[in-house]
Order: structure tokens, then sequence, then C-alpha cells
């Protein structure tokens, strides 16, 4: 019984949830239903309220034929890279006008394992592109502690060209 109680006692809850900056405009309703308004490029820095660091997103968003995103993502003396994102597996979507990402994966390390969870909703509000991205984990560290944590951001990247 000390044992449950120790463990208790241990694991981990983790919440941080930043509301929508004050300072920024509101966000607009969407131009369409559709997402081809995204379409373009966008700075690789951008800037998160409440932190000192520039966030970093990717260079392109462009649509695939086979109605897949194909986010390219590069870095200064790096090859590009491209990531896609398929509506058929539910990692794309556009609902009304707003673009939304899903990436689930398994993350294991010597300290903890666990399952992460990141969706991103995408908004234009011109020039920016503004991204509110939720991410969630659960999991066990040490393998016995088990811990869980949220948290919700907003970032915002200039577009640089459609």
């Amino acid at each position: 019984m000390k044992r449950l109680g120790l463990l208790a006692l241990l694991a981990g809850c983790s919440v941080a949830d930043t509301p929508y900056p004050l300072a920024w405009p509101l966000l607009p309703a969407p131009p369409a239903n559709d997402c081809v308004h995204f379409q373009g490029a966008y700075a690789d820095r951008g800037e998160a309220p409440g932190q000192s660091t520039q966030p970093s997103l990717t260079r392109e968003l462009d649509f695939a034929p086979d109605d897949a995103l194909e986010v390219t993502v590069a870095g200064e003396g790096l090859d590009p890279v491209v990531h896609r994102f398929s509506a058929k597996t539910g990692e794309s979507a556009c609902d009304r006008g707003q673009l939304v990402l899903n990436s689930r994966r398994w993350v294991a390390s010597d300290l903890m394992s666990g399952r992460e969870s990141v969706k991103i909703e995408l908004n234009m509000a011109e020039p920016f592109l503004v991204a509110h991205v939720y991410e969630s984990i659960s999991g066990v560290m040490f393998l016995v502690v088990p811990l869980s944590g949220e948290s919700a951001r907003w970032y915002r990247f200039r577009r640089l060209k459609p």
C-alpha cells in the first residue's frame, strides 16, 4: 500500500494554455471554405507571445494533386525536406477554411516513453499565418512513474509570397 501511495505522489501532470495574444489583430473569417489560400511561402522564423526565441515553421505549404499537403522544411546550409500530410489518413483536413494538421507518434528515450499527439490549426490573418498548436503526451518515466502533459500555444509567421 505504501508503494502505491509513493507512486501516486511521484506521478506528474502539466498543463500550459496560452490565450490568443491581445496585441494581435483578431482572426478574420476565412476567405473561402477551401484551404487553397494557405498555399505559399512563409518566413522560417516567427513570433510567439512570451517567448524570447523565435519559433521555426517551414518554408512552403503546397497542396499535392493526390489530396495531400506538402510542407517543405529548409534551413541554412541544409537540403529541403518535404513532409506529406494525407487527408485520407486524417493527417490533414480543411475545416471551413481552417487548415488542420494532426500528428501522432511513439516516443522513447532513456528516461521516458509514451505517446505524443500534436494538432495544429492554421488560420490566415494577412500578412501572417497564425498557428494554434496543441501538444499532449502521456507515458511513463523510468518505466514506473506515470506522467501526462498538455500545452496550447499561439505562433505567427509572415507570408513571403503567395
